[in-house]
């Protein structure tokens, strides 16, 4: 049992706000009827303004590695030749999962810290034309870098690659353009910045992808693209499998709040307050993790612990004394820096003051 609460500014979950909280309270409704077929159709509408895309949206009971593998499982085909974009743990993951259904992975690695380099990465391109698909992630989470996935997006297209974006980090509150970008998977989860609690994954797909799909050879049930369109068809829309349907009633209010707001007013938002932490943060002597600012992302500041501190001895103190949660690193980052999140609903300005004077407190306090 949890004994106090905890002020949550971890980079997911994130907290949720009052309206998806009430949505998700009120009372349960059948997964086949015309309600929860309004549902499905709320959150395709919205999620198109949010991905920015015509396409298809997709809502699976998963959490954001579960839709990392449906986009890998119904995209390719073993013995097919792909390359994974790595500069943090999450790339890592991608191949894995690529592997485990007999891709043959090429991975292109970066500094931590660092965004992909777009020029190094079109050489290999040009030097690697076997290549059939790219995986990249938007926001790398355990190190607070956003990479361009426009440009990416452009070379990609130029080489006539097949791409998938991960962003579940980023979705909701860093620019994504995908019909423009030219992307043709993006997957992303409820639990950050779309202010749903975790068990949701959301894929949105264009009409290129479906004819990747199609020929792809790997053997797929739970996770079959074709079943959960095949599923909206129907009148009213459904999903192939019974749908946590209390978390698909806060999505389409998050997804609500979020297009009531606007989201190019919800992504200037994230930036703004992103800007904002990361300028009262280092006014108080501390340094950012990413070699540059211009590529930290919106949604996570990481902060280099200054030298002789633990970042597992400031986490305990910031919980004793403020309740306040913030993550460590991960990886081989782990003890190394502090993650503080600005996705969602905590993407206002009071609070993340008050966050960056915490910190900047509990480590005055421990000198």
């Amino acid at each position: 049992m949890i004994e106090y609460k905890e002020f949550l500014r971890i980079p997911g979950p994130t907290p949720i706000p009052p309206r998806v909280m009430n949505a998700i309270n009120t009372p349960m409704i059948y997964h086949r009827s015309e309600s929860f077929g309004g549902v499905i159709e709320s959150i395709i509408k919205n999620g198109r303004n949010i991905f920015k895309t015509s396409g298809d949206i997709l809502v699976f009971s998963a959490t954001g590695r579960g839709v990392m593998e449906a986009t890998v499982v119904n995209s390719i085909s073993p013995g097919e030749k792909v390359l994974v974009l790595v500069n943090g743990k999450f790339g890592d993951i991608f191949i894995e999962i690529a592997q485990k259904f007999g891709a043959i992975v090429n991975r292109l690695d970066f500094n931590w810290g660092e965004p992909v380099d777009t020029n190094y990465f079109e050489e290999y391109l040009k030097d690697n034309p076997e290549i059939s698909t790219v995986f990249v992630i938007h926001c790398e989470t355990s190190t607070g870098v956003v990479n361009d996935i426009k440009e990416i997006g452009r070379i990609s297209n130029k080489y006539h690659k097949f791409l998938i974006v991960d962003a579940v980090s980023s979705l909701g509150g860093i620019d994504m353009n995908m019909d423009d970008w030219g992307i043709d998977l993006v997957c992303t989860a409820s639990q950050k910045a779309l202010m749903t609690p975790p068990g949701l994954g959301v894929v949105a797909i264009n009409s290129k992808a479906w004819q990747k799909i199609e020929s792809s050879k790997n053997p797929r049930f739970y996770w079959d693209f074709h079943l959960y369109k095949e599923a909206q068809e129907r009148k009213p829309k459904q999903t192939p499998f019974t749908s946590p349907v209390s978390l698909m009633l806060g999505l389409r209010e998050a997804f609500e709040m979020i297009n009531e707001e606007g989201i190019e007013h919800v992504i200037n938002r994230h930036e703004r307050v992103a800007k904002f932490f990361r300028k009262e943060i280092k006014s108080k002597g501390f340094k950012l993790f990413p070699k540059n600012e211009s590529d930290c992302a919106n949604t996570i500041t990481s902060i280099c612990t200054p030298e002789g501190f633990s970042s597992d001895k400031i986490i305990d103190m910031l919980l004793k004394k403020y309740h306040l949660r913030v993550a460590n690193g991960i990886g081989k980052l782990k003890g190394k820096i502090l993650r503080v999140g600005h996705m969602g609903y905590q993407a206002d300005l009071l609070s993340n003051l008050a966050i960056a004077n915490a910190i900047s407190e509990v480590f005055l306090q421990d000198k």
